[in-house]
């Protein structure tokens, strides 16, 4: 018995180690992964951005210097900034020009030419490669040069380059952004020092983290010598988006935690040799088995015991009771609405309840009427059966005055009446209560006791109201604010900001604000999600005090627009392009390329078409958005046109074609019909 025990302990025991490893190593990854997205995007987003203005003023080489040093003061990510032109692009500077920004190891930004014989890409073909496959991409990893680092230690770098077109659109530079990776080698090496000195062993072969590129090569590792030398064959092992797998590393069986980064193509993993992993568990083991010897002659008594406290009439009672506790856990959770996004296209919701006890006192609730959305959430005073009873009477109340009242102090007015007409001995809930309308972002909403909402990062200003069933002559006061599209309203109680670890610290307000502002663009599962993991990391082995209730409303507004046939109105295109990329999931360079079609077109519109209205209607389907521009003018089908002849002079050549050859260009099709007197322009974009 005793050897079935010890393995079934060692095995369980084994299970536990590798699965609470697992989960603490990707955690670590994925806190890295997220910073380091972080700096890969905002230097995409400066290059993207810049390149434009840079394009803009392509014929004025002198100001290409104010271009790359904008870009390095405003974006501390970026150590340098450089355009590399094609030779002899401009006859004035000679066959070389190389305006560059670089920031110091002191932090001063520096503004220079560089010459040529530190570069070599006019000696080889990478340059006009480059420009010939006109594309943003990352470069690999590789060492600062050593005119830029002197005397200092050289940085690792990666480089983002961005083609720079001419007015007539041909690729004749190139945009080099360079980002350090030093912060990534120091994070991962501390955040993993920490991890062994937790598990307080001395071990031969402690945990590291490396991180390689698509072909295997180090481009972190805690040895500085094998970074950009050795390389790692992975051809068999970290195939999949993330992961664990078993290997033989440098002669040691580890485990291999990994997660890939996709914009660059890298592979992040943490190295964790097994007696890394099992060793708390062995000790474990070792102390089970002593104490299960020692423990031999107690068995009996302990199992004697065990059987009487089975038999006891007290016991059968407590173990109906537990029973009926989870068929009641089960009831009060059905009672919930279902955490989905179906409701309507302008809204991404979810919600997650978690009782500190089978059941709980914590409240949610939501439904759609008239295109506008009911919500509320609430945190009924008390714990146990009778708090589960009382949540259960207030969401009836709410779903009933809902369907009467069109105001959320209304909603919450009745409900303070109805509770303290009940007289439900001292019971008090309090609650936020909303009514967001989906069509304009007006949110409608009384706050009565409870703990303050997040709006995208920001506290929501709310008033003093007391709980609801505190005070029957109490007049609740409601208010109202804006919701921009985008917005992220977060709702919780008070067991979230009061999630108390071993040692009485609470989470608090200070953390769930940050999360909340640094998560802004998530989605609303995933913001919940986040904040669920970050009470599990504070709250460690404590255990749970206080239900925790989370509820994440994110409003989209509906992809429409409409202005005036005037190039007065022209401008509100910018920012509704903008919106219907971002929802549609298209980066930024295509975003670019969409603004400039949709406003080539609804430009010949007005100059053209004598319409008076113009209409935007944006939708996806599966990887395509379609754009539909609706003009009441004259017959216009732009998709006719010929193209354009340039063997014939410009001043020669009939309008319109350039304008025709441009659009064609910058979308994946154009389909033209004249319906009931209107133009209808369909413009597709694939969604890479």
């Amino acid at each position: 018995m005793m050897a079935v025990i010890a393995t079934v302990v060692y095995f369980t025991v084994r299970d536990y180690m590798l699965h609470e490893a697992k989960e603490r190593y990707q955690n670590m990854l994925l806190n890295t992964h997220e910073e380091l997205q972080r700096h890969l995007s905002d230097v995409m987003v400066a290059s993207e951005n810049n390149v434009y203005s840079i394009e803009r003023d392509i014929n004025y080489p002198d100001m290409m210097f104010g271009h790359v040093e904008r870009i390095v003061k405003k974006n501390h990510s970026i150590t340098c900034s450089t355009i590399l032109f094609e030779p002899g692009h401009y006859p004035s500077k000679g066959k070389v020009f190389i305006p560059c920004a670089r920031r110091d190891s002191v932090g001063k930004v520096i503004v220079t030419q560089i010459d040529s014989t530190y570069h070599s890409y006019f000696y080889d073909e990478w340059l006009e490669e480059q420009l010939k496959a006109d594309r943003s991409e990352w470069s690999m990893a590789y060492f600062e040069s050593k005119m830029f680092a002197g005397d200092q230690k050289q940085r690792l770098l990666t480089t983002y380059t961005t083609p720079v077109h001419s007015h007539e659109g041909r690729a004749v530079g190139l945009l080099c952004t360079d980002l350090s990776l030093e912060f990534l080698r120091n994070e991962m090496m501390e955040d993993v020092n920490k991890m062994n000195a937790r598990l307080k062993g001395d071990f031969k072969h402690p945990a590291y983290s490396f991180i390689i590129d698509n072909k295997g090569t180090y481009i972190v590792h805690p040895d500085e010598k094998r970074m950009l030398r050795d390389t790692l064959d992975t051809s068999d092992i970290m195939q999949e988006e993330r992961g664990a797998a078993t290997a033989v590393i440098d002669g040691i069986p580890s485990w291999l935690y990994y997660r890939k980064v996709q914009d660059v193509g890298w592979t992040m993993a943490v190295v964790v040799p097994e007696e890394v992993i099992l060793f708390n568990g062995q000790m474990l083991n070792i102390t089970i088995l002593v104490v299960m010897i020692l423990g031999l002659l107690a068995t009996y008594l302990f199992c004697r015991k065990q059987i009487k406290g089975i038999a006891d009439p007290f016991a059968m009672q407590k173990a109906n009771l537990e029973h009926e506790l989870k068929i009641a856990n089960a009831i009060q959770m059905a009672m919930l609405p279902k955490s989905v996004n179906s409701l309507s296209e302008a809204i991404d919701l979810y919600a997650a309840l978690t009782p500190a006890r089978d059941v709980g006192g914590d409240l949610y609730d939501y439904f759609l009427r008239d295109n506008r959305l009911y919500f509320c959430i609430g945190d009924v005073s008390g714990k146990g059966v009778p708090a589960a009873l009382m949540m259960a009477l207030v969401r009836a109340m709410f779903r009933s005055e809902t369907r009467r009242a069109e105001s959320a102090k209304a909603i919450v007015d009745t409900i303070n009446h109805n509770i303290c007409e009940e007289s439900t001995a001292g019971y008090f809930a309090t609650m936020f209560v909303g009514i967001l309308d989906l069509a304009t972002g007006d949110l409608d909403y009384c706050n009565a006791g409870h703990e303050p909402p997040i709006i995208s990062g920001r506290p929501l200003d709310v008033k003093v109201n007391l709980p609801a069933g505190a005070l029957l002559e109490w007049d609740y006061e409601g208010q109202h604010t804006q919701l921009k599209p985008g917005d992220m309203l977060f709702v919780y109680t008070d067991g979230l900001t009061e999630a108390m670890n071993d040692s009485g610290e609470l989470l608090g307000r200070e953390l769930v604000q940050q999360v909340a502002s640094e998560h802004v663009s998530d989605s609303a599962q995933q913001l919940v999600e986040l904040m669920e993991a970050e009470v599990h990391r504070h709250a460690g082995n404590a255990e749970q005090s206080d239900d925790i209730t989370l509820l994440a409303i994110k409003w989209q507004q509906d992809l429409q627009l409409s202005i005036a046939a005037s190039m007065d109105d022209i401008g509100q295109l910018m920012p509704f392009i903008a919106n219907v990329a971002q929802q549609a999931g298209i980066d930024t360079k295509e975003a670019k390329r969409l603004r400039l079609a949709v406003e080539e077109a609804v430009a010949n519109v007005i100059n053209h078409g004598q319409a008076t209205t113009i209409r935007l209607q944006a939708t996806t389907d599966d990887n395509l958005l379609v754009l539909t521009i609706d003009d009441d003018g004259q017959p216009f089908d732009p998709t006719a046109g010929s193209p354009t002849d340039f063997s014939v002079p410009a001043d020669e050549r009939p309008s319109g074609g350039l304008g025709i050859m441009f659009l064609h260009k910058m979308t994946d099709g154009l389909e033209y019909q004249r319906i009931d007197g209107h133009n209808i322009l369909r413009i597709r974009k694939v969604i890479k």
